[in-house]
């Protein structure tokens, strides 16, 4: 008897939208902003201040930080040394860890805790390493697919270590379970609803009122737990079952776009392409192109 170990389907992607290692001045400054993905930061070298929902949080070499999407903060090198960093701003549609990394506004992880992991060090220099070799590099054949795919590898296996060094903390802490007890309650109660509701094409707002809340109460609530908001989160949700329908199934994308919610197969399409720069029928793979039923109408995009 043959014993098999499989892994499920994984249809997860990573985002990358920026992903530096730069040197600043004493005196140099970044405006208040935001951004729409995670960002994770780390102290290479002096001393940095992060100002973050009115927050000073000071950054010595060996520090992380990561501040969830959405937040606004100014940088600034307060120091009489050179700041020397490393940061990416990135996206998962995993919702399981974007709801832990999205728990609070910021995350502070100490020189200490992160020397602990053992090997974020490694996972820069490696980074660094891949930067140097071929900076700005775009191609798509040789080097730069397998720099690619060294990058995209490495940024994985740091966000790895920042969710064990989270569990972690939480782990340390009592308060955060008491503080965020009644907020996770509400909030997996909304998600429930809402995941039951997506091929209806449920609001937040029939939410709110089957739970008697208010909308803003119930979009804080969520917010406040995933990290996401309601409606973020149903997109990320379609995304994903998408994907898994259009990779695991022969179901023409007109039936794909019913379970989903869409009023039809084009305006599945074009926010799937939204969604990830693709059509459907692109995203499906090559062998399951001439399977009859399988590919979507002409006038589907």
């Amino acid at each position: 008897m043959q014993n098999l170990i499989g892994l499920p389907n994984l249809t997860h992607t990573l985002q990358v939208t920026g992903c530096h290692i730069g040197r600043y001045p004493p005196g140099w400054e970044y405006p208040r902003h935001h951004h729409h993905l995670f960002e994770l930061l780390c102290c290479l070298e002096g001393e940095v201040v992060q100002e973050i929902n009115r927050k000073s949080v000071t950054l010595r070499p060996g520090d992380w930080l990561l501040i969830n999407a959405g937040v606004r903060h100014k940088t600034a090198n307060k120091s009489l040394m050179d700041y020397e960093f490393f940061n990416v701003h990135f996206d998962l549609d995993d919702l399981d860890i974007r709801r832990l990394l999205g728990l609070t506004p910021y995350r502070l992880i100490s020189a200490g805790d992160a020397a602990r992991s053992g090997v974020l060090n490694r996972y820069v220099e490696e980074l660094q390493a891949v930067m140097k070799q071929s900076p700005g590099d775009e191609s798509d054949t040789g080097a730069g697919l397998e720099n690619k795919l060294l990058l995209q590898a490495n940024i994985m296996l740091i966000v790895r270590e920042m969710l064990l060094l989270i569990r972690g903390q939480q782990a340390e802490s009592t308060d955060a379970v008491s503080v965020t007890l009644f907020a996770a309650d509400a909030a997996h109660l909304i998600e429930e609803k809402l995941s039951l509701g997506l091929s209806e094409d449920i609001s937040i707002a029939s939410v709110a009122k089957e739970l008697n809340m208010s909308r803003s109460q119930c979009t804080k609530l969520f917010t406040k737990v995933y990290g996401l908001s309601p409606k973020q989160y149903v997109s990320r949700k379609k995304l994903a079952m998408a994907k898994e329908l259009l990779v695991s199934s022969y179901l023409p994308v007109s039936e794909i776009a019913e379970r989903l919610g869409f009023q039809s197969a084009s305006h599945f399409s074009r926010q799937f392409r939204r969604w990830t720069g693709q059509s459907p029928t692109a995203f499906k793979p090559k062998h399951r192109g001439n399977v009859p039923g399988a590919g979507e109408s002409p006038s589907a995009d």
